[in-house]
């Protein structure tokens, strides 16, 4: 039996992220002199964190066969609320209650999703489009100039570092990868994970096996409304100040890391672990662009172009593996 045997390409075609985060790695160390450090390799997991934990929340709402694109603004009004709690609103508060705040007002926002969904039986993208546009502009109103003074658990949360040998290793890398290893080991070994990735592989079948299809779809919400406020949290922290406009338009790349992770846009298909590999896959294909010095005017474009490459490549390669499976 050869080397690609039936096992191994099922292993390629269901990891296949990992393939194109190791080749854009390796085409960064062609392109870019002395990549290949350890700063570097800290750099990227920490600043692909905030993104990534707003793809972990699409994921879940994508295994279930549904879409929230009003992640992008949560990300920022969640914390956004959560500072100007302790330190406008009802100043003399203790200060580490915001970042509470700040994810309870993303379940919320979640939950309000869910109910619009279930309930009102609005489209999702539909539903969750309009709720970004209203959020964004809600955070306009209530922060129209920028605070640039964050609880201190912020900071320690999304910037704090502590030294492994000579190197300073941020917090947020650890809590992040725990995050997600949490979320895997939810959607693997628990029946709410079971169920949520039954509802989305078929929601008829899942209903007549006693599964409850609606407070499933209204949790994933609940859980994207909380994986957003807390990367908000992450991204303020890193920061030290928080802007009405944080975020604005990260919802295309949030999207693009769940795809390219090998969620499925037709439910109840991907993995968590692999969502994590497109989130730090966007982050390695912008720090080469940021190490090339490419013209500020042309990176959104490269990077648009580079995704769709990779998205090709990455349903190509699979159809292949597929077929050559099927045989």
């Amino acid at each position: 039996m050869g080397f690609f045997n039936s096992q191994r390409l099922a292993f390629i075609v269901n990891n296949f992220i990992w393939v194109l985060v190791v080749f854009f790695l390796l085409l960064a160390s062609i392109m870019i002199d002395g990549f290949f450090t350890i700063e570097n390799f800290i750099n990227m997991p920490f600043h692909s964190a905030a993104l990534s934990m707003m793809i972990l929340g699409m994921a879940f709402c994508l295994l279930s066969k549904q879409m929230d694109m009003s992640i992008e603004s949560t990300f920022v009004i969640a914390p956004a609320i959560g500072v100007l709690l302790v330190t406008r609103w009802v100043p003399g508060i203790p200060d580490n209650l915001a970042v509470l705040v700040a994810i309870l007002v993303g379940a919320l926002i979640g939950f309000i999703n869910g109910l619009l969904v279930v309930k009102l039986r609005v489209n999702s993208f539909l539903a969750t489009l309009a709720m970004l546009i209203v959020l964004r502009g809600a955070v306009e109103y209530i922060l129209p100039v920028g605070i640039f003074d964050v609880p201190s658990l912020f900071g320690v949360l999304g910037a704090n570092t502590f030294m492994i040998g000579s190197y300073e290793i941020p917090y947020t890398i650890f809590i992040y990868v725990a995050v997600f290893f949490f979320a895997n080991f939810i959607l693997r070994n628990t029946v709410f994970g079971k169920d949520v990735v039954a509802v989305g592989s078929n929601a008829t079948a899942a209903f007549i096996a006693g599964i409850r299809v609606e407070r499933i779809h209204i949790l994933v919400f609940v859980v994207s409304g909380i994986c957003a406020a807390f990367a908000g949290v992450l991204a303020v922290g890193k920061m030290g100040s928080v802007m009405n406009q944080l975020g604005s338009g990260d919802i295309l790349f949030v999207f693009a890391g769940t795809v390219l992770g090998g969620v499925s846009l037709d439910g109840g298909k991907g993995s968590v672990l692999n969502a994590m590999g497109g989130g730090l896959l966007l982050t390695v294909i912008t720090t080469i662009l940021n190490y090339s010095e490419v013209s500020p005017y042309l990176i959104k474009t490269i990077q648009g172009l580079t995704l769709l490459v990779a998205l090709i490549l990455n349903n190509g390669i699979e159809t292949l593996l597929k077929h050559r499976l099927g045989k």
